[in-house]
């Protein structure tokens, strides 16, 4: 690929031009004065008129090894790893963004590539096919809401605190990753097979702590029912179609809605 033989040119440039500057300050007064002899006049007249302008001024310029040698390996080595690392978060961003858009099948890997400046080439660096890119957009997607539902159903309260507790937190995990949950329902089928049971086991759980709290409620009286798998599942496909008909400049607010459906689920239980 054009692009990844650039990336690899590049590199090899940059370590080039700093294994040559380094070993430039190493040579002599003799070797550099014969060097000089075969440079062509005008980088000639332009390196007299530097050494002029420095005498005029009475400044002299530190060896360009020495500037080199100012930033340390590790050093670039961090800088080199934050923006690869912030180049694949907005990889990441314009895919999610673009089968969003296009659907997964629709969209190429050129207009990610397009989407965020690189060489179709240059993408394959940071990812090696689009369905590892979409594979790595579902990685971790529901960790955060399961650690808050998770931590509820272990804290103190009653079923009914509980429970209200955990839709309003399900329900803003979906308004807050409205891309994310659209991409995944209209997608997750195109998953290979590893990564469709990781999110298959994932739902499981999600739905499991659901129907624990809504089971202990119904055996002390909190809520009414002898089938809390059934409620589970009502109230999650309840809690995730908000993505469908929710739009964030409308006239209710992420949390308005939350609430709302917090107070619902308490009574669908309580009739």
């Amino acid at each position: 690929e054009i692009g990844v033989a650039d990336t690899a040119r590049s590199q090899a440039d940059e370590d080039l031009v700093v294994t040559e500057i380094i070993e430039v300050d190493r040579l002599d007064s003799h070797t550099l004065a014969g060097r000089a002899q075969h440079r062509p006049a005008i980088a000639h007249r332009e390196r007299l008129r530097l050494v002029s302008t420095e005498r005029s001024f009475g400044i002299s310029s530190p060896p360009v090894a020495r500037l080199v040698g100012s930033v340390s390996a590790p050093t670039r080595g961090r800088r080199r790893r934050r923006r690869s690392a912030e180049r694949e978060k907005s990889i990441r961003a314009a895919a999610l963004r673009i089968f969003r858009q296009k659907g997964y099948h629709a969209a190429s890997m050129q207009n990610i590539a397009d989407a965020v400046g690189l060489y179709k080439g240059s993408l394959y660096y940071y990812v090696s096919s689009k369905e590892e890119l979409l594979v790595r957009l579902f990685e971790g997607r529901a960790d955060q809401v399961l650690g808050e539902i998770r931590a509820i159903t272990y804290g103190t309260g009653t079923c009914t605190e509980q429970l209200r507790a955990m839709v309003r937190a399900y329900v803003l995990g979906v308004l807050r990753n409205l891309d994310s949950v659209r991409v995944y329902l209209r997608e997750e089928h195109v998953l290979p097979p590893a990564a469709l049971r990781h999110v298959h086991a994932e739902q499981r759980t999600m739905r499991d702590l659901f129907e624990g709290v809504i089971g202990d409620g119904m055996r002390d009286g909190s809520f009414v029912g002898t089938d809390p798998k059934l409620a589970a599942l009502a109230l999650l496909g309840m809690c995730t179609w908000v993505h469908r008909w929710y739009r964030p400049r409308g006239r209710l607010s992420e949390t308005a809605i939350a609430d709302d459906f917090a107070e619902r689920a308490i009574r669908m239980l309580n009739v």
